[in-house]
C-alpha cells in the first residue's frame, strides 16, 4: 500500500521530496540562538516548562527531558525532576536514558547501509543468508506441546523483518512455548519476571538472559515454526533482533561494532551505546513506576546490565542507551534525508523508501490507521497530535521515550522519561511543542470505533477517546441527544484483566453495556483496541479510574462538552475483571461510587507477588458501602476461592455471588459479551437506573439465575 502522493508517480514524488530540503540541510544542531529571532516568546516556553513540571509535581514520573529543534535550531532542551528520588539528585539534559525500542530504528538504518553497499536487497529472502530460518507455519498445537505445520506461502524477506510482519515467535508459537514450559515472552518489569541476577546487557522477554551472544537467541528462535505467513500480520518486536543478527552475518562484524562504525560514530553520538564502563552508571536516570499517584522504585536491571564485565550480548530490538541530545542527531540526520555532522549515512532516496511507503496489509491486525514503513511508524492517518503533518514518522521506547520527525515542518521533537507503565504523556508534550514553535493545527475529531453494529441496546454505541483524558477508552451511545432531561447516563469505571493498558479482551462486553445507555471509562489506549504490543501490556493503576471519574464529572459541568448535563453524577459503578477487579475494589471506598461489580476476581489472602497488581488485603472489603455483585466463572476460575472467601467475609452490605462455569476467561469475547453482559446489565439497571424489574434476575428462590441450570447464585444482607 503506497502512502498518498497525490498526482505524482512514486519516482517523481521521491525526486521532488529529495529537493525540498536540498538547501536547508544542517550539519550541526544550533544551540546558540536567540529565541526571539525565531519568533518564540518566553511565555510560550514557559507553557512547555509548566506542562513538564506538572508531570513531575503530579508524580506521574520522576524526571523528564524535552527536546525540540526547528530548522536545525534547538529551541527547547530542558530537564525536570529528580534522576534519583531517594538521593534527591536533580535531572539534567545529559542524563542517560534506557532507549528500549528506539534501538530498532538505529538497527534498521544500519541494515540499509548494507543495502546501499549492494551486499543485500530488502526483497532478498532471509534464507539466502540464514538457511536455518523457518519455512513452515504452525497450524495446530497439541496439549503435550507437539504441533502441526504447513509450508509458508511466501518466503520471509528483509522487508518482513523491518516491518515486524515476519511471523517469528508469533501466534500459536506462544502456545508451543507455554506447553514446553518456556514461560512468558513479556519483557522483565512489564509483566515478565525480573531475573534474580542482573543479566549482561539488555535482553528481550522470553529468551535466555544468560545468552552471551545474540546468535544463541536467534538460533533458538529459528527452531520454532512461524506463527503466520510473512507479510500477512503485524507482530511487534523480535523481528528486529533477527535483523540485527543478519547484520552480523552479512557484515562479518558484531552488531555493536557495525552500528557504531556506520551510524553512531559518524553522527557524533558519542554517549550512545549498548555498554559502558562502571562509572557511567552514575549518569543513568533511575527507573520508577507511579502507583496510585505515588512514585515507587522500579528495577534498574536495564541500566545495571550495561556496565557488566561481559559486554558481548547486543540486540537489534533493545539495548541502546544515552542522552536525548545524542538521539536528536540521529533524528536530524533522517530529517536531512541521510546526512549530518559532515557524514552521509544514507542516500535521500533510501530515507524516503523507509518513511514514505506503508508496508502493512490492510488486514494486518494492527489498529485502524496504524501504518509502518521500514523501521518507523508513519503518521499520515494516525498521529500523536492533530497538528503533526502527514509526512511525519516516529517511534519510541516502552520505558517512556518517544520522538517525532516531521519533514513538512522541518522539526524534530523528543521526549524522554524512564518509567515502568508510564501513562500516555507524550501527546500533551508534542501538542504544546508545536504550539510553541507557532504551529497550531485544527482540533481533530475524536476517533470513533463501531463494534457489532453498535450493540443490541436502544442506543447505538461507539468506542472513542478524548485528548483531555489520556490513557482511557470511552464506550458510550453515539447519539447523546436523548440524555440530559429525565434520563441521564450512569457512569461505569472499568479496569482490565492483568491491569493491562487496553480494553481489547472486554470490548464486546463493554460495548454491549454502553448500547443500553451507559458511559464507560475503561483504562487503556484506544489505539490498542485491536493491537496487542508492549504498550498495551503495560500495567495500569487504580488511580486512573478515580481520575477518569473526576474528569467526566467536570465535563458534565462544562458548557460545550459532549457530556454537558448528560451524566448522572450520583450513579457510579466501579467494575473490573481479574486484576482490574482488584482495581475496582481498591477505589470502592470513594463516596461517589454506589455499587461495585467484581468480575473473575477476589482479594487474595496474601498480597500478590505479581508486580503491578493492587496489593490488597481482606480489610479492603470494608470499603464497600453499596451493594456488590461478583460475576465469576465457577470452580475452574482461578479467582474462585478468593471470591468465595470475599463473599463469606462481607456482612455489612448487600452482596450477590454468581457463577457460570466458564473459567477465568468469562464470556467477554463472545458476541455482545455473552451471558455475562446480560447479568451485568440487569444488575446495573437495578442499582443505577432503579429498575426494580431487573432485580428479579437476582432476588428470591425463584430468581432468573436460580432457575437457570447453568448458573449458581448466592445472596445475603438484603432486607
Amino acid at each position: 500500500m503506497i502512502r498518498k502522493l497525490h498526482s505524482f508517480g512514486l519516482a517523481a514524488a521521491l525526486a521532488f521530496c529529495s529537493s525540498i530540503h536540498a538547501d536547508d540541510t544542517v550539519q550541526h544542531l544550533n544551540y546558540n540562538i536567540d529565541l526571539s529571532d525565531v519568533g518564540i516568546s518566553p511565555d510560550e516556553v514557559a507553557q512547555v516548562d509548566s506542562l513538564l513540571q506538572s508531570f513531575v509535581d503530579d508524580q506521574k514520573l520522576n524526571s523528564v527531558v524535552g527536546f525540540v529543534a526547528k530548522d536545525g535550531n534547538v529551541v527547547y532542551h530542558k530537564a525536570f525532576g529528580l534522576k534519583d528520588v531517594e538521593s534527591k539528585l536533580p535531572a539534567t539534559v545529559d542524563d542517560y536514558y534506557i532507549l528500549m525500542s528506539q534501538t530498532k530504528a538505529v538497527t534498521t538504518v544500519a541494515f540499509m547501509t548494507l543495502v546501499e553497499q549492494g551486499l543485500v536487497s530488502i526483497h532478498d529472502p532471509v534464507s539466502k543468508y540464514f538457511p536455518e530460518i523457518p519455512d513452515d507455519v504452525v497450524t495446530k498445537v497439541n496439549e503435550d506441546g507437539t504441533y502441526e505445520t504447513r509450508p509458508v506461502e511466501t518466503p520471509m524477506t528483509f522487508v518482513h523483518l523491518m516491518t515486524h510482519t515476519s511471523g517469528l515467535g508469533a501466534g500459536l508459537v506462544r502456545d508451543i512455548r507455554r506447553a514446553q514450559h518456556k514461560g512468558s515472552d513479556a519483557p522483565a518489569g512489564f509483566g515478565g519476571k525480573i531475573p534474580d541476577e542482573v543479566p549482561s546487557g539488555q535482553h528481550s522477554g522470553g529468551g535466555n538472559p544468560d545468552a552471551k551472544y545474540l546468535e544463541e537467541e536467534m538460533l533458538a528462535l529459528s527452531e520454532y515454526p512461524l506463527g503466520f505467513d510473512p507479510g500477512t500480520r503485524w507482530n511487534y518486536h523480535v523481528s528486529s533482533n533477527m535483523l540485527g543478527y543478519l547484520i552480523e552475518r552479512i557484515s562479518g562484524k558484531t552488531l555493536q561494532e557495525y552500528v557504531k562504525k556506520t551510524v553512531l560514530n559518524p553522527l557524533g553520538m558519542d554517549d550512545s551505546d549498548w555498554y559502558y564502563e562502571p562509572e557511567a552508571l552514575e549518569r543513568y536516570v533511575k527507573a520508577y513506576r507511579s502507583v496510585d499517584g505515588k512514585l515507587e522504585p522500579g528495577s534498574n536491571m536495564y541500566s545495571e546490565g550495561t556496565v557488566s564485565e561481559q559486554q558481548t550480548y547486543a540486540e537489534g530490538a533493545i539495548g541502546l542507551n544515552g542522552p536525548i541530545a545524542d538521539y536528536a542527531k540521529f533524528c536530524q540526520m533522517l530529517l536531512n534525508k541521510g546526512t549530518f555532522n559532515g557524514s552521509r549515512i544514507l542516500k535521500a532516496e533510501t530515507v524516503e523508501l523507509m518513511t514514505m511507503i506503508n508496508r502493512l496489509p490492510d488486514d494486518s491486525g494492527a489498529e485502524s490507521g496504524f501504518q509502518f514503513g521500514l523501521g518507523f511508524e508513519l503518521h499520515e492517518e494516525k498521529k500523536p497530535a492533530p497538528v503533526v503533518s502527514d509526512s511525519a514518522f516516529a517511534w519510541g521506547g516502552m520505558l517512556g521515550t518517544a520522538y517525532t520527525i516531521d519533514p513538512e515542518n522541518n522539526l524534530v521533537v523528543l521526549f524522554y522519561a524512564n518509567m515502568y507503565g508510564l501513562e500516555s504523556l507524550y501527546p500533551k508534550f508534542i501538542a504544546q511543542a508545536y504550539e510553541m514553535v507557532g504551529m497550531e493545527g485544527p482540533e481533530a475529531d475524536a476517533p470513533e470505533v463501531v463494534l457489532e453494529e453498535g450493540g443490541r441496546g436502544a442506543f447505538s454505541a461507539i468506542v472513542t477517546e478524548d485528548a483531555s483524558l489520556p490513557g482511557m477508552t470511552i464506550y458510550r451511545p453515539k447519539d447523546l441527544a436523548p440524555f440530559g432531561g429525565s434520563e441521564k447516563l450512569p457512569i461505569l469505571l472499568w479496569g482490565n484483566g492483568a491491569c493491562v493498558n487496553t480494553t481489547q479482551e472486554h470490548k464486546l462486553f463493554l460495548n454491549e453495556i454502553a448500547s443500553h445507555g451507559y458511559v464507560i471509562l475503561g483504562v487503556g489506549l484506544l489505539d490498542r483496541l485491536d493491537l496487542r504490543d508492549e504498550l498495551s501490556d503495560q500495567r495500569t493503576v487504580s488511580s486512573q479510574l478515580v481520575q477518569a471519574l473526576d474528569w467526566i464529572l467536570e465535563e458534565n459541568e462544562t458548557a460545550g462538552s459532549v457530556f454537558y448535563c448528560k451524566v448522572d453524577p450520583e450513579q457510579v459503578a466501579a467494575m473490573g475483571m481479574s486484576c482490574g477487579g482488584l482495581q475496582a475494589i481498591e477505589i470502592s471506598g470513594d463516596p461517589r461510587i454506589q455499587t461495585t461489580v467484581v468480575c473473575n476476581s477476589g482479594v487474595l489472602k496474601n498480597p500478590s507477588p505479581m508486580r503491578g497488581m493492587p496489593s490488597l488485603r481482606k480489610d479492603a472489603l470494608k470499603a464497600y458501602h453499596g451493594p456488590v455483585l461478583y460475576l465469576m466463572g465457577g470452580p475452574s476460575d482461578i479467582a474462585y476461592n478468593n471470591a468465595m472467601d470475599d463473599y463469606a467475609l462481607v456482612e455489612h452490605v448487600p452482596i450477590v455471588m454468581t457463577n457460570l462455569d466458564v473459567g477465568h476467561g468469562g464470556t467477554y469475547s463472545e458476541p455482545h459479551g455473552g451471558e455475562y453482559s446480560t447479568v451485568a446489565l440487569a444488575w446495573l439497571d437495578w442499582q443505577l437506573k432503579g429498575k426494580l424489574e431487573a432485580s428479579k434476575m437476582f432476588l428470591g428462590e425463584d430468581s432468573q439465575l436460580a432457575r437457570d441450570p447453568d448458573w449458581t447464585i448466592e445472596t445475603k444482607n438484603f432486607e
